[in-house]
């Protein structure tokens, strides 16, 4: 906007207003001048009827009969509001504003204000009110041409006031692509490691605030960015595609959750983690023992609000900082690295935070590195020529003893290994039979008690077969290590089993659904492990014949 000083004294600020109630969702604002040179911008705590006062001081002073054009940038948070219209499942999701056409001013204006409001792609029936509306363009144009003779009056009052009820203006769109999504939590760290290493990991916990089901999450990554990985708790998350355009800075990248994931439904959250490096060079310039560099601590930027994110940024091999143009909330010294610490409540899109750091290396730290390297391959080396040695003479004398088979301790073994296979089945049965309710729980708790009894029983026995069988052969020992692997496995699994269960009647997990696959897995694994154990009993029960 333009403003005129008509007075017969220079101004050296002015006030824009903004209503009360929406006062608390304000979260940005900033002005510039018409150079895109940053004004200071302040709320003066000056309330004015139903508005409160933000003051811009100019850059230099308005003379009488001057005019200055000046840009003013705010961002708000929870002025949209949803709802459903529809049958089910074809429901359609409204997405409504409400709010002032104009900027506010305690100022009269001229009568040629112009506002255009635009709109998400994809948007669909749109209702704009007294507003031009481009439904091919996503955007409404409010043209104060189109009213002129509505309004009293050669000027626009102070606070729009002789607009009458063409001051407030209320858009609705159908959007059913996207929906309300807030990062809860982000924690964000980036390492800077003088061997050349630039690597950002990020934690971050998103919940669907809206009312419709979302398959998909979209971010964006610096355009250099390599070598991206994304996962949760259980693994690899699949489905990840990156779109890379050479006329943009930035790499977009999709998360398809029906891949091997499940799809966020209102109030869920989801909470994954993301990995990649930056190519050193790029951001580095070094000067002898110093070390500078520039990154954007806000590295990726993702297309919902963040409510809280923290940065750490963490330098290897870094005796001293020397300089920082945005100083952090503390800075500290662990184990060899430098850490800056940085934290940010409410970061909306496209918000940026570009920090300069020099620092000293360490050269002590960095030349004892190489030397410790050196040091453990030699050792490494050492003690595989000496087991290789060791290997030769063991079987220089095992080729003088005379080969036997201890019939005995094989049939023995084999007795006692499958009657605790089926000790082990039939907890398995009775815990299912427990689950559906066919036994009482007394009885359940009975056999679970009887059957691990024997167990650990069955475990002390089988101790000296085992042992006459290591010592008979290298094939009996490669035989039992992989029995007692696999026994691991099925006890690893037992234990998966009901951490997942306890997860899911806690609410743990987003889905029966995801509980109902990952159990599924579980099983199948436990039994290709049975059907391993029994594969290496038969090979073992062989020799009896």
């Amino acid at each position: 906007f333009s403003i005129k000083n008509l007075n017969n004294n220079p101004i050296t600020s002015i006030l824009i207003a903004i209503r009360l109630n929406e006062s608390d969702n304000l979260i940005f604002f900033e002005s510039r001048g018409i150079d895109e040179n940053s004004l200071l911008t302040e709320r003066s705590h000056m309330k004015m009827g139903d508005y409160e006062m933000i003051a811009i001081y100019f850059d230099s002073p308005i003379l009488p009969q001057q005019t200055k054009t000046i840009s003013f940038l705010t961002k708000f948070k929870d002025l949209l509001t949803y709802h459903l219209e529809g049958l089910v499942p074809d429901q359609n999701q409204f997405i409504n504003y409400k709010g002032l056409v104009y900027p506010i001013f305690p100022y009269k204006s001229e009568k040629n204000s112009n506002a255009i409001y635009f709109l998400p792609q994809g948007a669909s029936n749109l209702d704009g009110g007294w507003g031009f509306e481009q439904p091919d363009l996503f955007f409404v144009r409010y043209d104060f041409q189109s009213i002129p003779s509505m309004v009293e009056g050669p000027y626009i009052t102070p606070f729009l006031e002789n607009l009458n009820e063409n001051k407030d203006i209320y858009i609705s769109f159908v959007q059913n692509d996207m929906t309300l999504m807030e990062i809860e939590e982000l924690n964000r760290e980036i390492l800077i490691s003088p061997w050349g290493i630039i690597q950002i990991d990020e934690e971050l916990t998103i919940k669907n605030f809206g009312l419709k089901i979302m398959s998909s999450i979209m971010l964006n990554i610096p355009h250099d960015a390599r070598g991206i990985y994304i996962s949760d708790d259980i693994g690899e998350i699949l489905g990840v595609s990156i779109i890379d355009s050479e006329y943009s800075r930035s790499k977009q990248v999709a998360i398809n959750l029906l891949q091997n994931r499940v799809k966020m439904m209102p109030n869920s959250s989801f909470q994954f983690k993301i990995r990649y490096f930056l190519p050193f060079e790029n951001y580095i310039s070094l000067n002898w023992i110093q070390e500078s560099f520039e990154i954007d601590i806000f590295s990726t930027d993702y297309e919902y609000l963040i409510k809280q994110q923290n940065t750490k940024i963490k330098i290897k091999g870094c005796y001293s900082v020397d300089s920082i143009t945005d100083p952090p909330e503390s800075i500290k010294k662990a184990q060899g690295s430098t850490i800056l610490l940085y934290s940010s409540d409410i970061v909306f899109p496209l918000e940026s935070r570009i920090i300069q750091v020099t620092f000293t290396i360490d050269i002590f730290d960095l030349l004892m590195r190489p030397v410790l390297f050196i040091l453990l391959i030699t050792v490494f080396v050492s003690i595989f020529v000496f087991l290789i040695k060791k290997r030769e003479k063991e079987y220089d004398t095992q080729e003088l003893k005379r080969d036997f088979i201890p019939i005995n301790e094989i049939r023995e073994f084999c007795i006692l290994y499958e009657e605790k296979n089926a000790l082990i089945l039939e907890i398995r049965q009775s815990t299912e039979d427990a689950k559906k309710k066919k036994i009482a729980k007394k009885n359940y708790k009975n056999i679970l008690s009887k059957n691990n009894s024997k167990i650990e029983e069955i475990q002390k026995e089988i101790i000296p077969f085992k042992k006459s069988l290591n010592e008979a052969s290298e094939t009996f020992v490669n035989i039992i290590r992989k029995l007692d692997v696999l026994d691991a496995e099925r006890l690893s699994i037992r234990d998966s089993l009901n951490l997942l269960e306890s997860r899911y009647k806690r609410g743990r997990l987003p889905s029966r659904a995801a509980y109902i696959k990952l159990s599924g897995d579980f099983k199948k694994r436990r039994k290709k492990i049975d059907r391993t154990i029994d594969k290496f009993l038969q090979q073992l029960r062989s020799y009896l014949l």
